[in-house]
């Protein structure tokens, strides 16, 4: 392609991108205070689904939209479809990072616990997976996967032992980074799969992760589908009821994240396209 051609397909994209560009509302959340008769994003299952229902009374109640996984929540938001996401800090801080499009809110909504899950009749592996969480942060393994998930200061990662025995199943929902996602090289990654190497190793045993929708790892684990749930849950009264929470292994925030207002350079992402960036 000649470069006159090149930059008349430049410009012409960028004609279409500004014809196109104001089809998206401007952001009105700038506070958790706007979000009452606002429309929000939530995955299904989680607590920001019940802390968005609560939220409100009858005079300022949001519009609750649930989604299966973050991902589709994120472009509900930057498609316009709902003005805000409720959901925990990370992965928040994840998707943010990669989108200039979207912003969080300083203001946190809720801050809560992670721990893993258990049967309840399940007391011996209880008894264990909560040693293996003491030793972890003993021997700084827990500080290490955190600085390699979170602070990206390294690259570590647990190292499953070559054992035989029972298999450790554990259940997790692929869908939540940095505490699980898929990865193209190393499959299902993050902080509870590291965490659940880690545990297997102390038990002695292999592990294999389940990956499932997350409304579906209680009753997977009350059925004896799998005996261990790693997949960020939050410590609730509710959830107790019916499980048993390991020792809680990370302290999470539910943040809002909304459209920045900001976007990529259209003339960057376009020259990108075309000359390979």
């Amino acid at each position: 392609m000649s470069r006159l051609r090149v930059i008349t397909a430049l410009f012409a994209l960028l004609a279409f991108v500004g014809c196109t560009k104001n089809e998206i509302p401007e952001n009105r959340v700038f506070s958790i205070n706007d979000l009452g008769n606002k429309k929000v994003g939530v995955i299904e299952g989680t607590t920001a689904e019940i802390y968005a229902a609560e939220y409100g009374g009858d005079t300022a109640k949001i519009q609750v939209e649930k989604y299966p996984t973050l991902a589709e929540t994120v472009d509900a938001l930057l498609d316009g479809k709902i003005d805000a996401v409720l959901t925990d800090d990370a992965p928040a801080k994840v998707f943010a990072r990669k989108n200039p499009s979207l912003r969080i809110l300083n203001e946190s909504f809720k801050e809560e616990s992670y721990a893993g899950i258990v049967a309840k009749e399940n007391m011996g592996l209880l008894d264990s997976v909560n040693i293996a969480l003491i030793q972890m942060r003993a021997m700084g393994v827990y500080d290490s996967i955190f600085d390699a998930y979170i602070g990206g200061q390294s690259k570590y990662h647990v190292k499953t032992d070559s054992v035989t025995g029972p298999v450790l199943r554990v259940a997790t929902n692929a869908e939540f980074p940095p505490f699980e996602f898929r990865c193209q090289k190393r499959g299902i990654v993050g902080i509870d799969i590291e965490i659940a190497r880690y545990v297997a190793n102390y038990l002695e045993r292999p592990v294999e992760i389940i990956d499932m929708d997350f409304d579906d790892i209680i009753d997977s684990i009350r059925a004896g589908k799998a005996d261990l749930g790693l997949a960020a849950f939050s410590v609730t009264e509710e959830r107790g009821q019916v499980i048993n929470f390991t020792d809680n292994y990370a302290t999470s925030k539910i943040v809002v994240m909304v459209r920045s207002g900001e976007n990529e350079s259209t003339f960057q992402r376009i020259k990108d396209s075309l000359f390979g960036g």
